[in-house]
């Protein structure tokens, strides 16, 4: 009976010592696995913080130049961007802003094929782009992302007090607002005088410059009214912060003055904000707008670095990078203006804008402004032969009469930076020399004695008279010509200007045939001296003076009346931008 009563308990006895084991195994088990959880978690945690470290110490670091303008919001984008240590293989990723001109740095790619002192580059236009690539070596340096980080339309601008005194700055307003009056401009009683940004250095200038030319259109009268735009402008220098400086020297003009100049939106919103007290007025231009467009490139050959550059890229593509571009009154890629424009007078919707500039028209119109930028230097041959007091009509003024008045008006084209001098020739004017200085080459605003060069210059152009003794006229042109290229400076336009009957009768003198053939021999397309002739009256061969002409790349023009001058000077100065394939 007790055997019975003890059998059945035991089965029970062993379960609860199995649970009992089975429980055990499990705590130990359960606790070895969270040991080495803990430890794998301390593990990989230490190799995170020294994987970190590491790729702190040794970043790989992206040299971004940027616009002045746009480079304080693209530092707070990079600031952004290196927190988050973006991983490069193995390398954090990290970016550094630097300001820079665009038209430096495009220079810098273009001529150089290099870029070593940046790897990425927002300039402020995609006009300075296509400068850079202008070269071979500049096209295989720049590699563009198609980001458009910013943009900002350009407007015409008056100081506000200014603007409410001329109705032609009215609602509607072209670019022709910009131009001379002679060539489609406002009135010359308007008073108004352009500020011009240099397209050398200045993107609002060059885009404006494309602009005018794409409305003036081409052409040998197109190239001549381009021409008188240039010449009646006064060039202003200043970019970046010291285009706002130019912008408050607007927006203070003398009382006597009305200013305007080219800006972009940005700009004007920035001064506004800036200076509530004087704002500035500004249209966008009713043919359409140039956009400066702030696109993101590339400029390093460096595998590891254009994969860190191609990272912050994504960044400005975000909308953080997008509300600090509008925050400091950019437009976003999209064209989204920031609705605080529009309490200073601009629009917050979007302007009309023009068409792109076509591929390598911004290298084109650089070269047309350098072209008529350059200084003259100009030798004046003035005929005072005996042919000169003929009249030019029966009872009309003298040969000499016309070219003295004609003389004056062109010295009046001519800038201050001009180098000028003055020639008399007939025959025997100096012992057996048929010609004689009057005035030394030299600059017109220059003193020479008690007045300036050009006071004199003026002086002899209005009181010169005939002399009884026929011309030489062609070997004055040969010495004039010999005078000039010995004397030859490159960073001047060096000419010979001849202001003659075109009669040559004295005994002795060369042949015009002679004279082309030396002229032939001493020409150097590399040391270019042209010879501008311009023939008072019909009694010359102006045949002759056309081949002469030709041979050094100028032009020969017949006038009878002084008026006709200016077109003749514009005409002259305007061949820079066609030689050495100019059409007569």
């Amino acid at each position: 009976m007790n055997a019975g009563a003890t059998g059945p308990l035991t089965p029970p006895a062993r379960a609860k010592g199995g649970r009992s084991r089975r429980v055990r195994i499990w705590v130990a088990l359960s606790t070895l696995a969270g040991v080495i959880a803990c430890t794998l978690l301390v593990a990989f945690g230490a190799e995170a913080i020294v994987s970190r470290a590491s790729c702190t110490a040794h970043p790989v670091v992206v040299r971004l130049a940027a616009a002045e303008e746009i480079a304080p919001a693209i530092r707070h984008v990079a600031t952004f961007f290196n927190a988050q240590h973006h991983d490069v293989n193995g390398h954090c990723a990290a970016v550094h802003v630097i300001s820079e001109p665009s038209a430096t740095a495009a220079a810098q790619i273009a001529q150089s094929g290099t870029s070593t002192a940046f790897d990425a580059w927002i300039p402020d236009s995609s006009l300075w782009v296509s400068v850079a690539r202008s070269s071979p070596a500049g096209a295989q340096v720049v590699q563009q992302t198609g980001l458009t980080v910013a943009r900002s339309p350009l407007a015409i601008v008056m100081p506000r007090s200014v603007a409410e005194q001329v109705p032609a700055f009215g609602a509607s307003v072209g670019w022709q607002f910009l131009l001379p009056q002679s060539v489609g401009g406002p009135a010359t009683g308007l008073g108004l005088h352009v500020d011009f940004p240099d397209p050398a250095g200045s993107s609002a200038g060059l885009a404006t410059l494309i602009e005018l030319q794409n409305l003036l259109g081409s052409g040998t009268g197109a190239l001549a009214d381009f021409t008188k735009f240039v010449f009646n402008v006064q060039v202003t220098k200043d970019e970046g912060s010291a285009a706002l400086a130019s912008l408050a020297s607007l927006a203070q003009p003398p009382r006597d003055e009305r200013p305007v100049t080219i800006a972009s939106e940005q700009a004007i919103a920035q001064f506004n904000r800036a200076h509530p007290a004087e704002p500035l007025a500004a249209r966008y231009p009713t043919e359409g707008t140039y956009e400066l467009d702030y696109p993101y490139v590339l400029t390093t050959a460096d595998a590891v670095t254009q994969k860190a550059a191609q990272a912050f890229e994504t960044a400005l593509r975000s909308a953080y990078a997008t509300s600090y571009v509008r925050y400091e009154g950019f437009r976003s890629a999209a064209g989204a203006a920031p609705s605080w424009i529009g309490q200073y007078g601009l629009d917050t919707g979007q302007p009309a804008l023009s068409q792109a500039a076509g591929p390598g028209q911004a290298q084109t119109s650089l070269q047309a402004w350098e072209r008529l930028s350059l200084g003259s230097r100009d030798l004046v041959l003035l005929d005072v032969s005996q042919q000169m007091a003929t009249p030019v009509a029966p009872g009309g003024p003298t040969l000499e009469q016309v070219l003295g008045q004609a003389a004056g008006l062109g010295l009046a084209q001519f800038p201050d930076s001009t180098q000028l001098g003055d020639w008399a020739f007939a025959s025997h004017l100096n012992g057996s020399l048929p010609y004689k200085e009057l005035v030394p080459v030299g600059p017109l605003s220059a003193p020479l004695g008690l007045i300036t060069r050009r006071q004199e210059a003026g002086q002899i152009a209005q009181q010169g008279k005939p002399v009884p003794a026929p011309a030489a006229l062609y070997g004055s042109i040969l010495a004039a010509f010999r005078q000039m290229t010995a004397t030859y400076q490159s960073r001047y336009s060096n000419a010979v200007l001849v202001m003659t009957a075109g009669v040559d009768n004295a005994p002795g003198d060369i042949t015009s045939a002679a004279l082309v053939q030396q002229l032939h021999q001493l020409y150097n397309p590399r040391r270019r001296v042209e010879i501008i002739a311009i023939q008072f009256g019909n009694a010359g061969k102006f045949a002759a003076l056309q081949q002469i002409a030709t041979v050094t790349g100028g032009q020969a023009f017949e006038i009878t009346d002084p008026a006709q001058i200016s077109k003749v000077f514009f005409a002259a100065v305007a061949r820079r931008l066609c030689t050495p394939n100019c059409s007569a």
